[in-house]
Parts: structure tokens; C-alpha cells; sequence
């Protein structure tokens, strides 16, 4: 079946299907990230590739890194409040979760090598660790609606003719029988009836996940002539991903004793896993006024990323008796390599009192692949080379200073991931912020508020209507800074 899935979340139907959780849209959940790290990067809009001298260059242009004339340490936590409007069936679901976590912490040290200001060639090798929050999945969605002519029960009843019950599949048909949402049809005991409602459902689907990707970086960069920086660094990131679903059904009018009056179907899916990758990138500086730079991005490879997952369905039918039905415990061990990242752009100096700062971005979401050595993955990464394409990234920041105060504004867009006739994903992010300077001690704040609107099937779309989804995700980072 073709995937035609929400990228805010895993859909439910292809556990459903298959009894596995990892699909095309894990694919695009583990390869995508956010603008995160420090407040005056975040402010920016994320637009530093050329601008450095900020310790969240390690996750982007490590040749920012050469940019720094002195040590300095940082610590940047940050607050994400996440709220979605879901328009299902003309009626509205709202939602929203806070999240408080760690952001960035990490340091720079320089070293200036001897005779470097007597003699042209290198003049210094810098060198940073930082571990930087880049891809935050806490996130909450409820949907709710009337529906006269859909429930999962028949997309259960469809999947399961041709099969005995003994045959059923454990997590999705096998537990519509044993929880009699499903039931044989007199004389033939591999075809099935839905035992939905006649009279209509109200359909609801709450959704919560919690989780995030945490990288660790290693960087050096090297300084030729003040004029070009080279930077390289190394990331270990760490994944950790928590959700679980709860979609019901419940009939809309007094149903008959053989239907349901009410099922819940509940998941839950753990994903943990660590990956690797590098980063490469250069800054030139033209002249005082003028720089450009380029990067590139390896794929992360997730080497031994594991899946654990549950089902169970609770039934109440219309003669008032209740079933419960569960699953085993899932378990799978499988790989992902995410795509590579291209980056170049440039920035303009007015003086000394501050800089406009463009950057682009190529990020081909088609290339992702996933590889296990007990499953093929075809079907799933021919979804994820046929719905998936390359994405351009744009973003722009702007930086004032007056005096120890500076004055922050930045903007980035990111085009849809998919193919148009699968979903169009729409995303845009205003940011601003503020940094005071006293001493050898900073502070810095910023606000980034990023709007996401796309379709949100809530099962297999040949059977649903999509819900409207409106995510609103605002983060306000908090860095404070130490040079020495």
C-alpha cells in the first residue's frame, strides 16, 4: 500500500499492517532536526554559517569554530511549548505540552601557533566539545470527529479476509477478533464482518510522544592567514524516542447487541539507538565586510537502533459484555542511514555594529534507508524513494549592537519533504533575541516560533478522511556564557 502518512507522527495503521514500527515515516522523523542550540544561534534563525564564533557551529560549519580568539564556555537550557490544532470532520481538537531541557553546553579552547603573527600561513588551530539537543520530539495531538462511513473496523476486516483466525496477525486483526470488533461470517470461516455501528462512530485519536536526539560533537578548525578557516567535526548522536496512541471508537446511537459500543486501541513504541557522523566546512573571509562559507554534512548512520512495541484493544459491545485483548512484546534491531547535508551562504558586515547573514540548505529526504539483517525493508524504503524528495532550506538573521547590547531577528522556511500528491508540508520559523555583554560574561535570549501545517491521516487513507493539522512549536532558549 502506498504511504501516505502525517510527518508529525508514525501512522497507526502500519503497525497495524504489519506488526513492525519502522517505516518511511521513522525514516523522516530520525533525519530531520531543529534550529536548537545556543539562544543568539537560535535567534539568528540558525542563519551562522559564515558568521561563527558560536559553539553552535559544531552542529552546522565547524569552521565557525576558527572565528573564536579566546576560550569560553556555555550553557544554553531551553523551553519548548508545543500546541496543535487538529480540524477533523469540521470539528476542532486542541493540545498542547511544555517541555523544559538542557539545550546546549559545550566550550571552545584556541591555540595560537608560535610565530604566527611574524610569518603568513597558519596562524591558529581551535578546538570545541559540545553536546547539543538537536531534535526535540515532545509533542501531544488530539482529533475528534463524526464519522458515518469509516471506522478502523473495517480496514481490520479487510486486511483479515483470506486469513483463519488462527492466522491473524498479533498486534493489529488478531486482537480485533479475540476483542470481537471482528467476526467470521456464518459458513466461512476466513472472511469477516466489522461489527461497527450502522448508526455512525465518533472517532478520537490522542497521541503523546516524548523523546529527543542529543549530539555529542568533537570539532577542530584551523586558521589560514585570518583569511580562510577550515573546521571538521565528529558526531555521536544519541536517539531516544517514547510514544503512545489511543484511538476509540463509540457509537453515536444506542447500537445493536453483536456491535461494538465502544474499542480503544492503545500502542506504545519505545525507539532507542546511537548513530555517527562528520561535518566539513569552510569559511572565507573576502574582506572585513564580506564572507562565504560552505558545508557538508555526512549521513548519520544509527547503527543499532531498536524498536519495542505493544497493542491492545478494549471492547464494549452492545449486549454489555467487555473484552480485552493484548499483545506480546515486539521487539526489532535494525539500522538507518539519514541523508547527507549540503550548505553554503554568506554574510555582510556594516562595521563593527553588526551583520546580515543568509544561508542555504540541500537535504535530499529520499536517500534515507533503512537496513535490518532479519527484514528487507523493500516496501518501506521504496515508500521512502517514491514519497520523499529533496528538501531547500533557506534562512535568514540579522544582528545590531549598541554598546554590551545586541538586538537579534532571524527567519527560516524549509520546503515540504514530500511529493505534493502525498503530503505538502509547509514550515516557517520567525525567531528574535537579545544578548548583553559585561566583561568576559554573556547572556543571551532568544524566541523562535515555527508553524507547520499539513494532512494527518489517522489510518489507512482509503478508508479516512485527513484531519487539518496547525503544529505551533515555540522555543525560548536561555545561554550564558563565559570567556577566558
Amino acid at each position: 500500500m502506498k504511504a501516505r502518512y502525517s510527518l508529525l507522527t508514525l501512522m497507526l495503521g502500519l503497525l497495524i499492517q504489519s506488526g513492525s514500527a519502522q517505516n518511511s515515516t521513522d525514516a523522516f522523523r530520525f533525519s530531520s532536526y531543529d534550529i536548537l542550540g545556543s539562544a543568539r544561534f537560535v535567534s539568528l534563525g540558525g542563519a551562522m554559517g559564515s558568521i561563527g564564533g558560536d559553539l553552535s557551529t559544531l552542529n552546522f560549519n565547524p569552521a565557525g569554530l576558527g572565528i573564536f580568539q579566546s576560550s569560553e564556555m556555555n550553557f544554553s537550557p531551553a523551553i519548548q511549548y508545543s500546541a496543535n490544532e487538529a480540524l477533523y470532520n469540521n470539528q476542532l481538537g486542541l493540545d498542547s505540552k511544555v517541555n523544559l531541557n538542557h539545550g546546549l553546553l559545550g566550550m571552545v579552547g584556541t591555540y595560537r601557533l608560535p610565530q604566527s603573527e611574524k610569518t603568513s600561513g597558519w596562524k591558529a588551530i581551535n578546538y570545541g566539545i559540545s553536546i547539543n539537543r538537536t531534535k526535540n520530539f515532545h509533542n501531544t495531538m488530539y482529533i475528534s470527529g463524526e464519522s458515518f462511513n469509516s471506522s478502523l473496523a473495517n480496514v481490520w476486516r479487510d486486511m483479515a479476509n483470506g486469513s483463519y483466525p488462527e492466522d491473524l496477525q498479533a498486534f493489529s486483526t488478531g486482537l480485533a477478533w479475540d476483542a470481537y470488533i471482528l467476526d467470521t461470517i456464518p459458513g466461512d470461516p476466513s472472511h469477516y464482518y466489522s461489527n461497527a455501528p450502522l448508526g455512525g462512530v465518533i472517532q478520537t485519536y490522542m497521541e503523546d510522544s516524548k523523546g529527543y536526539i542529543n549530539e555529542l560533537s568533537f570539532a577542530m578548525s584551523a586558521n589560514y592567514n585570518d583569511k580562510l578557516l577550515l573546521g571538521f567535526s565528529l558526531g555521536i548522536p544519541s536517539l531516544s524516542f517514547q510514544r503512545q496512541i489511543k484511538y476509540n471508537e463509540y457509537s453515536i446511537y444506542i447500537p445493536e447487541s453483536y456491535e461494538f459500543d465502544e474499542f480503544t486501541y492503545t500502542e506504545d513504541l519505545l525507539t532507542k539507538g546511537t548513530g555517527i557522523n562528520a561535518k566539513i566546512g569552510l569559511i572565507y573571509i573576502v574582506s572585513p565586510a564580506i564572507r562565504i562559507n560552505a558545508a557538508y554534512h555526512t549521513p548519520t548512520y544509527y547503527g543499532n537502533l531498536v524498536d519495542e512495541y505493544y497493542a491492545k484493544i478494549e471492547s464494549l459491545m452492545g449486549d454489555g459484555n467487555s473484552y480485552l485483548s493484548e499483545s506480546p512484546i515486539g521487539n526489532m534491531a535494525y539500522q538507518l542511514s539519514t541523508p547527507s547535508r549540503t550548505m553554503a551562504g554568506l554574510s555582510f558586515f556594516i562595521q563593527k555594529k553588526g551583520f546580515i547573514s543568509l544561508d542555504y540548505e540541500y537535504m535530499d529526504y529520499s536517500k534515507s534507508n533503512l537496513s535490518s539483517s532479519t527484514y528487507s525493508f523493500a516496501n518501506e524504503n521504496s515508500d521512502i524513494r517514491t514519497d520523499f524528495r529533496a528538501t531547500h532550506n533557506f534562512r535568514i538573521g540579522a544582528e545590531w549592537r549598541l554598546d554590551a547590547l545586541s538586538f537579534r531577528a532571524g527567519y527560516n522556511i524549509i520546503s515540504s519533504p514530500m511529493n505534493p500528491e502525498v503530503n505538502d508540508i509547509i514550515s516557517t520559523a520567525y525567531s528574535w533575541g537579545l544578548g548583553y555583554r559585561i566583561g568576559n560574561t554573556y547572556f543571551d535570549f532568544a524566541a523562535l516560533k515555527r508553524k507547520t501545517d499539513n494532512s494527518f491521516y489517522m489510518y489507512n487513507p482509503d478508508y479516512v478522511n485527513p484531519a487539518s493539522i496547525t503544529n505551533t512549536s515555540n522555543n525560548y532558549i536561555f545561554t550564558v556564557g563565559y570567556k577566558f
